[in-house]
């Protein structure tokens, strides 16, 4: 009897080591880390687009903001962010060139002075997504699909830029 439990108990052993093994080494999933955050990411030679999202406040579903951190990591050259393009409904109301320095993090939107803010005539859908083209000086257009989340929750507290004042038109002077 002592025979048959030992042997039971080795082949028990053996099992549990090689059923675990699936877990180990250094390529495991549980040793690989992915981005966290709800955004989009994406590598671009030496620069890295992380977390991009956009969020809409319903109370104005036609103004939304675009929150991402941009990380260059070239060692010696700096890129510029010279543009965002948008789809044909919805224009972009605020963006001011921004400068992403080597080996430094930019972000946008939050805890930051760089802003991109978009206005959309058809409004902006928490769950849907929108195509943004980012336009940099060296020529590169980064083109990401880019989730529209609503102004609760993690982001409740984003500011979402007021919208630009339109300037108003010079009465003209009637003929005599």
């Amino acid at each position: 009897m002592p025979r048959k439990q030992l042997v039971i108990a080795i082949v028990f052993s053996a099992t549990t080591l090689l059923v675990s093994g699936c877990a180990a080494g250094f390529n495991a999933a549980t040793n690989t880390q992915r981005d966290s955050g709800n955004g989009r990411s994406i590598d671009i030679g030496s620069l890295q687009i992380r977390n991009a999202t956009i969020v809409v406040d319903l109370a104005d579903p036609t103004r939304a903001t675009v929150l991402m951190t941009i990380i260059n990591n070239d060692d010696a050259v700096a890129e510029i962010l010279t543009g965002v393009e948008v789809a044909d409904d919805v224009r972009v109301e605020e963006f001011l060139l921004i400068t992403l320095p080597a080996k430094q993090v930019v972000n946008i939107g939050f805890d930051s002075e760089y802003r991109i803010a978009l206005t959309g005539t058809a409004g902006f859908v928490p769950g849907q997504f929108l195509d943004v083209s980012f336009i940099l000086k060296s020529g590169k257009s980064v083109p990401l699909s880019i989730l529209i989340n609503e102004k609760t929750g993690i982001y409740a507290d984003i500011e979402i830029p007021a919208r630009a004042a339109q300037p108003t038109p010079e009465p003209t002077p009637s003929a005599p």
